[in-house]
């Protein structure tokens, strides 16, 4: 179901605008009160950030006039809507959060407007807390670049991290342990051979201790996606990244069952002894849930889950966990994360282009990048994640910024939706052992070249 969250348009007394709409000259703050009366409407998926974006958004028709109604969805339902609504021209949303990997499905198909010259055009409308140099220049290149051309500016900065229990890891009797079993010292893990020694460490059956305490119930060295879903396929594609392998290489040539592939899906596999049970269902959901309840030592997860953590009204491990990067195959290897950035977009349907783009470049202004931040949302500005206050009170900040930097992205092209289907299809069957993960991605090597045809090796990707 749908969410609506209406905002309703301030309306004070003052100059009227052109559409009609009444405004306060001495509130625009410096932005363009022209479209005063202009009503638009955003569709956003269902995460903190919206909320935080609606709750802020009668300053926006404060300064403006311009009322704002913001729709939420959760992933899936939002992407069946925006290509219903992108498809068929109907013109129901004029601004819509999109995740980035749809970017060649929707800018391919002339959906979306280009960004670039509403940034060049408005220059004088927006206020001065508002600077397009100040977001994090990964992160929107690959929120919003599309065969050379800027289609929108990031919504959400959602990145991978590695994140672990850091009270076990500094107990004194843990470390002793780990030392004497594995013949290293225990620390967050570098390498994905270390991050499953951790794992298989952790794992511990109720009545058995940990950091001194008897265990109420079972303890799993990790929490893992495995579910046929795209959590699965991002949980893997961790890994795979770590590996050398993946789903396409620079050339655009598909390495869905290359050697390194197969390896990272194995290794995944076997991470899956050390998990809670039904780890084959779980998505990006139970992987948070099972953090939060205390049960699991470590996770590569999301970034915008990181404020869940240290929320103490469902956290249990609130100052217990520690951020870390993505491990690596060998010790000097380069880490890297992968990138889960949604992208503002403004519909080619949309009632007014520039109302429009006011409405996205106000959400990545400074004091709404920040409160985003100060309210348990992930923003997109480098001003906001080096802010000194948002660093002392948020310990992940630092290692989202260094992941956001060092971040794969997944492919965008038309073509990903359907090969996403069969990468979610058979990173599940090689899970759940009704396919060894080699024959697994051999097919979804086979059906992606389908998909694919004569578009290999992929030009734009």
């Amino acid at each position: 179901m749908t969410g609506f969250i209406t905002v309703v348009g301030l309306t004070v007394a003052g100059c009227s605008g052109p559409s009609g709409g009444d405004v306060d000259p001495d509130a625009a703050d410096g932005w363009s009160q022209e479209f005063a009366g202009t009503e638009l409407n955003v569709l956003a998926e269902a995460t903190l950030n919206s909320e935080v974006l609606a709750e802020l958004v009668p300053d926006f028709t404060k300064k403006t006039g311009i009322e704002v109604n913001i729709e939420t969805a959760p992933f899936a339902q939002l992407v069946q809507s925006v290509t219903l609504d992108f498809s068929t021209a109907q013109g129901d949303y004029d601004v819509v959060s999109i995740p980035y990997d749809y970017l060649g499905a929707y800018a391919g198909s002339d959906y979306v407007e280009e960004i670039t010259p509403l940034i060049d055009a408005n220059a004088d409308r927006v206020g001065e807390d508002f600077e397009p140099t100040d977001i994090v220049t990964g992160l929107w290149e690959t929120a919003a670049t599309w065969q050379g051309k800027s289609y929108g500016m990031p919504s959400n900065s959602a990145v991978t991290m590695m994140m672990y229990r850091s009270d076990l890891f500094e107990n004194a009797d843990e470390k002793a342990a780990f030392s004497a079993e594995y013949g290293y010292d225990l620390a967050p893990a570098q390498t994905w051979e270390q991050y499953h020694d951790i794992a298989e460490f952790f794992t511990r059956d109720a009545g058995e201790t940990a950091a001194g305490e008897v265990l109420t119930e079972p303890m799993y060295g990790v929490t893992m996606a495995g579910k046929r879903h795209e959590a699965a396929v991002f949980e893997w594609m961790n890994y795979a990244g770590g590996f050398g392998g993946g789903v396409v290489d620079a050339d655009g040539e598909l390495i869905v069952d290359s050697d390194a592939s197969v390896e990272s899906l194995e290794y995944m596999k076997s991470l899956g002894e050390f998990a809670p049970p039904g780890f084959t269902s779980a998505t990006w959901d139970e992987v948070t849930a099972n953090l939060q309840q205390g049960i699991a030592a470590q996770a590569i997860s999301w970034g915008d889950t990181a404020g869940a953590m240290e929320d103490e009204s469902q956290s249990a491990v609130v100052g217990k966990i520690g951020y870390g990067d993505v491990p690596v195959a060998a010790e000097g290897d380069e880490h890297h994360a992968l990138h889960g950035a949604w992208t503002y977009t403004i519909s080619k349907q949309a009632v007014d282009k520039d109302a429009a783009y006011l409405f996205v470049a106000w959400a990545l202004s400074a004091p709404v990048q920040k409160k985003i931040g100060e309210m348990g949302g992930v923003p997109a500005t480098r001003s906001a994640f080096e802010d000194p206050e948002l660093v002392a009170a948020l310990p992940s900040w630092p290692q989202q910024l260094a992941s956001l930097e060092n971040a794969l992205a997944r492919p965008r092209n038309a073509e990903w939706p359907q090969m996403l289907d069969q990468l979610a299809l058979q990173v599940s069957t090689a899970l759940v052992g009704d396919s060894t993960p080699q024959k697994a991605l051999e097919d979804a090597q086979n059906e992606i070249e389908g998909i694919l045809g004569d578009k290999l090796p992929l030009k734009a990707f």
